[in-house]
Order: structure tokens, then sequence, then C-alpha cells
């Protein structure tokens, strides 16, 4: 991909996310006001956006952090309450599926990428694979976190997934390990009384000091 097209794909994710931000919807049984307030204190994400291929197949192909960070993630996600994660296909180890338990699960089948799933993790080529709330999933692009999905354009994944850049550092996690809390909590059909303990929400990790708070959006 050439610099001025790479360019043109960014202008094309800012204003998709202006129109998602449009379009916002969600189920009040899924607390959106915490999902929201979460994704207007995402940090900027520093630098330039990795490099991806996009296609059926999307996926980030530079600026990976340390694989054990994603890999970490994964586990510790793998573990919260009702979560079902399986390699996908079976048997393989290059892609992680997380799924909903049935018993837990909106019936809301827009919500997920496929079945009961809101989450992939690829560790060929790391990526990571979110359905989010339409209005975070805007925050996540313009805040440098996330690019819609290839498939979205075409309606073939319902166009809050997206794909979000693998974290570079324990900053990073944070943040990618918030994202994963608000796809999962999108995911339920009422939320957990305990799923605000699974994972430090953005406020407190600035309060903690794990991360900073973002600066004014640059225009």
């Amino acid at each position: 991909m050439t610099r001025r097209s790479y360019e043109e794909h960014q202008e094309v994710w800012i204003a998709t996310a202006r129109g998602i931000e449009g379009s916002y919807y969600m189920n009040s049984l899924r607390k959106p006001k915490d999902s929201l307030r979460d994704a207007l204190n995402l940090p900027i994400r520093t630098g330039k956006r990795p490099i991806t291929i996009r296609g059926p197949l999307h996926v980030q192909c530079s600026n990976h952090g340390d694989d054990r960070l994603l890999r970490q993630l994964v586990e510790e996600v793998a573990n919260w309450p009702g979560i079902e994660a399986r390699p996908f296909p079976v048997g393989s180890a290059d892609l992680v599926s997380f799924r909903v338990g049935e018993d837990l699960a909106t019936d809301d089948a827009s919500i997920f990428i496929t079945g009961r799933e809101f989450g992939r993790v690829l560790f060929g080529a790391p990526t990571i694979y979110l359905s989010l709330p339409l209005s975070c999933a805007h925050w996540t692009i313009v805040r440098g976190w996330a690019e819609p999905h290839f498939c979205s354009s075409f309606g073939l994944v319902p166009p809050g997934v997206m794909v979000i850049y693998t974290p570079r550092d324990q900053q990073e996690a944070t943040v990618c390990r918030s994202l994963f809390r608000m796809s999962y909590t999108y995911a339920l059909r009422e939320r957990i009384d305990n799923v605000a303990e699974i994972a430090v929400t953005l406020p407190e990790a600035m309060r903690n000091g794990m991360i900073r708070k973002p600066a004014a959006l640059a225009e």
C-alpha cells in the first residue's frame, strides 16, 4: 500500500467513525453509559497507525508489541465469567475465538461477529478483532486504536466490528483490556454484577498512573 493510499484510507476511517457516531444505538440493559464513559476517556494512541492488509482476512502487519503481552491478555480474558474461548478452527493455535455462554448472551444477533462470538485474536499475524457498541467504535477509530473491519463495508460483519491494534507495552495492554471489557459487556443479555471487577476501567487506570489522561484531540 502506498503512502497516499494509506492516508486516503485514514480519511475514510475518520469519516466512517463520524457516521458511526451518528447512527449509534445500544441496549440499555448493558449499561451504555459505562462503556461510553470509558470510550470517551480513551487516550490518543501515540505514533503512526500500523500498516494493515485490508481484505476478508483483515490483518495488522506492522508495529506489533511483545507477543507475550497479547498472550497474557488472551489468557486473562478467557477466564472472565461466562466466556467460552477456543481455538478457531478447532485444533488451530493461530486463532482464538471468544464467545459468550448461551445463557448469558444477548438475543440481538447483530451484535456478534458470528454466532455468539464477540472477539477473535489472531497470533500468526497478531491482530485483535472486537465487536463494539457503535459510539465506542467511533472513539476507538478517532483516538487511533482501531479501524473498521474490511467486511463491515459489505455487510458481512456488523458495523461495530473493529480491527484493534495490538498492544506495544503495558499501558496499551491496559487500553486493549478495557476494549475487551466493552465488547464483552455489550454481548451480555444483562450486566453481570462483577463485570466491573474483571478489568480496570480507563478512569481508574488514569487515577493510578497506569496510563496518561488523553490530550485534546487534534484537528
